[in-house]
């Protein structure tokens, strides 16, 4: 990413544009026929003895319009391996200040302009179909980019995107006897951080063509696992989705429309004749190399803007599982609706790959067909009452299927409480009502959509549907200029401690209480001539390595700006270490042996309540 060519400059003495001589003497005519024939209308109406109200001064400031902020951000999109000028791609700028951001489309010669932004830091970004999309700064792949910050009239130009080309992926799948597979899913997945743990995520998707063929392409570069699945039904003709695929509701067992030909329906090949029906076999959601689970897959690493094009791997011919059975509410009634899944395990303690999964049916039962041997996790959701149920357990599945399984669903637990605002400094509080409460899982596990509760205008809230396991208790929503300082129950302090909550428990007296006396760690990072050194990160961690796990509250990031400040706000009370970083990804931070690893230069900082601490780094070049 180029920064070179960046040109600040003010426009207060522009903030009204002159008009012409034409145009405003127009507009003062208008204005006094306007009074005048106001005046004569009001008099008109007036009765006898009645006084005249005097006229409304339009000129007055209380009657102008507001003025429009005057800030302005210019560029141009370029494409990085030609130079030349990408038109149509998608610029878009965001700032607490906007809450929807904006976004505009490039001109013929690469070109973008933001006009009427307010003083703010901003965030831009870069985008088009066939190039990587880049943050403006960016250095890496899931790195952020560098906030520009925008004061009151300024305007920034020469901002410079270089967008390089996505890279590609392409292979063939084969089947098990070495055949070109078509309309089999190919899915692409890498590691990345999220809520502060690392987890394998799907980044891409297609499917193979007739001749087995598939090509990803758009990609960052960097380490993907391949993984492929046969969209055919089971060799004998079981009847049933696909390996993974959930069977939508009253569809027939056929091909898709995409292995169509030209005499019908594509048909999967009948079952060799040494096959027998006690003996169902299919192809197993398989990973490159042609390797049965994520253990053993080998990662495929691609560099910026190359093509690697010779993954090629075959498909696993296994003998499959059908699980079925009953879901039953607590009181042994049948669940009429919902869903059970089965999550795969993996080394790395989360669930990856392909997810097997049925719907609960009218009368509670469930059908989860071609399910290959492996270890399981078990995850219900019944929705057919106004707080859902759930169901957890591990599963080992074999060879031999599985007719009579009874899932006995808990229900939710449900938390209540407050929620105020301790006024120190600011002029007014938020809207009680725009706040919303949620308990997010300490393991990041996703049986369902995440509960949130909204808080009422005497500042109480019920948050119900909260599965069991453990739980921190958060708040979100328009809460710029407050943190979060303590979340209690029953006067014991648990911001920091997990909350354990049972099937059905019911957690009252829960008291979340925001200040606005925010702490701040500023500063400047500047190389040893004094220019602005964008391309670090300035981390503050705690100094108590018992406190670096994921999702703490005390780790936080700031980049630099294009003038090298930074701003790191909110940190909660404590003894701090702060250091200039430079990581590979977003999120590595939360690694206790990348803060280990930086330990020893950083500088240490203790905050108090509302304290504000500088310290300017210094680079060398």
């Amino acid at each position: 990413m180029k920064m070179g060519g960046l040109v600040q400059s003010s426009r207060s003495e522009h903030r009204r544009r002159p008009e012409a001589p034409a145009l405003a003497a127009a507009r003062r005519i208008l204005v006094v026929t306007g009074v005048i024939l106001g005046i004569g209308i009001s008099g008109a109406a007036q009765g006898p003895g009645r006084a005249s109200k005097p006229p409304r001064d339009i000129s007055s400031p209380a009657a102008q319009e507001p003025e429009l902020p005057d800030g302005r951000v210019s560029g141009v999109v370029l494409a990085a391996d030609t130079g030349r000028p990408v038109r149509r791609a998608r610029v878009f700028i965001s700032a607490p200040q906007l809450s929807e951001g904006r976004g505009v489309l490039t001109e013929d010669d690469g070109s973008f302009i933001f006009e009427e932004l307010p003083e703010g830091r901003y965030s831009l970004t870069a985008s088009k179909s066939g190039f990587v999309s880049l943050s403006y700064g960016q250095r890496r792949p899931l790195q952020p980019g560098t906030p520009l910050q925008l004061a009151d009239g300024q305007e920034l130009r020469g901002l410079e995107f270089r967008l390089p080309r996505g890279s590609v992926i392409a292979g063939h799948v084969f089947d098990d006897g070495g055949d070109p597979l078509p309309a089999a899913n190919v899915r692409l997945m890498r590691y990345q951080y999220v809520q502060g743990q690392r987890q394998l995520l799907p980044i891409e998707a297609t499917q193979t063509d007739d001749r087995g063929y598939f090509r990803i392409w758009g990609l960052n570069p960097g380490e993907y696992y391949v993984s492929a699945v046969s969209r055919s039904l089971n060799l004998n003709g079981r009847g049933g989705p696909p390996p993974g695929v959930a069977a939508p509701a009253g569809a027939a067992a056929a091909a898709p429309p995409a292995a169509r030909g030209r005499r019908g329906f594509f048909q999967p090949p009948p079952a060799p004749a040494s096959q027998s029906a006690a003996e169902p076999v299919a192809y197993a959601p398989t990973f490159y190399p042609g390797v049965p689970s994520i253990n053993e897959a080998t990662a495929v690493s691609v560099g910026l803007g190359a093509e690697l094009v010779d993954v090629d791997f075959g498909l696993l011919l296994v003998r499959t599982s059908r699980i079925s059975g009953h879901v039953t509410n607590p009181d042994g009634v049948a669940t009429t609706a919902g869903n059970v899944n089965l999550f795969p395990e993996s080394a790395v303690g989360g669930r990856v790959g392909t997810n097997f999964g049925g719907r609960i049916e009218w009368d509670g039962s469930f059908t989860i067909n071609n399910i290959p041997p492996g270890r399981y996790t078990l995850r219900a959701r019944a929705d057919d009452t106004v707080v859902p149920h759930y169901a957890s357990q591990p599963i080992t599945v074999s060879s031999a299927d599985m007719p009579d399984v009874t899932i006995v669903l808990a229900p939710a637990a449900t938390i209540s409480g407050t929620v105020t605002f301790e006024n120190t400094r600011s002029t007014q509080v938020p809207d009680l009502t725009q706040v919303r409460v949620s308990a997010p899982a300490v393991d990041s596990t996703d049986i369902g959509r995440n509960a949130n509760a909204r808080v009422d205008r005497e500042g109480r809230f019920t948050l119900a549907g909260v599965p069991a396991g453990s739980h921190w208790v958060r708040a979100s929503g328009q809460l710029r200029g407050w943190t979060l300082k303590s979340v209690t129950v029953e006067g014991r302090e648990t911001i920091d401690t997990p909350i354990d909550l049972g099937s059905g428990a019911a957690l009252t007296g829960v008291a979340l209480t925001f200040t606005d006396k925010l702490t701040e760690v500023n500063g400047t990072v500047k190389d040893d001539r004094g220019t602005p050194f964008t391309e670090y990160t300035v981390l503050a961690f705690p100094a108590d390595s018992s406190m670096w796990r994921p999702q703490a509250r005390q780790i936080m990031t700031a980049r630099p700006d294009q003038n090298g400040r930074f701003q790191i706000r909110g940190l909660p009370p404590g003894d701090y270490l702060v250091a200039t970083v430079d990581p590979t990804e977003q999120g590595e931070w939360f690694e206790s042996t990348f803060l280990e690893l930086h330990r020893s230069e950083a500088v240490r900082v203790s905050l108090g309540d509302g304290d504000v601490k500088t310290h300017d780094f210094k680079i060398p070049r």
